[in-house]
């Protein structure tokens, strides 16, 4: 059932950033009944460093790579795809934390931004933090649903 999700979560990513693709000069909104998603090809955040412009469309491709590949690992159960989801799931954390120390606080463009917008963004990292790191910890914890080479978990000893 985690796996199920995290490719469903992952499979709205790819979707999201084809959209963008699409869409280089813009951003929407695409809604599904309950549930919407925003997509934007004007920024990009890798490792706490915003892409903007020509930069921020060209940023689209890696993420879309990384979603398609995670849906294709999950769905097959292939063992490289646990490391990569552990592995994304500590970097977005340390990713948004830099993001909040570089232009929020204003440490990268030496202009804080107003205190109502810092405060958000706290209360954004406040609640995202946690959730990441408890997604990471249940991909650690479920490691061995993802085979490694010749072996099946499902398979009776």
């Amino acid at each position: 059932m985690l796996g199920g999700a995290i490719a469903f979560v992952a499979l709205l990513g790819a979707i999201k950033d084809l959209y963008a693709l699409l869409d280089p000069a813009g951003r929407g909104e695409m809604a599904w009944g309950f549930l919407m998603l925003r997509y934007s090809s004007l920024q990009r955040v890798w490792l706490g460093y915003k892409f903007t412009g020509d930069a921020a469309w060209f940023a689209v491709f890696p993420h879309l790579a990384l979603y398609a590949a995670a849906v294709y690992g999950l769905v097959s159960r292939r063992r490289w795809c646990w490391y990569l989801l552990f592995a994304y799931l500590l970097y977005v954390p340390i990713s948004q934390s830099l993001y909040m120390v570089f232009y929020p606080l204003g440490f990268l463009t030496g202009r804080p931004l107003p205190d109502s917008f810092v405060r958000g963004e706290w209360l954004f990292l406040a609640i995202s933090v946690p959730l990441e790191l408890a997604a990471a910890i249940l991909v650690w914890r479920y490691r061995d649903l993802f085979p490694s080479r010749g072996r099946d978990p499902a398979a009776p000893s």
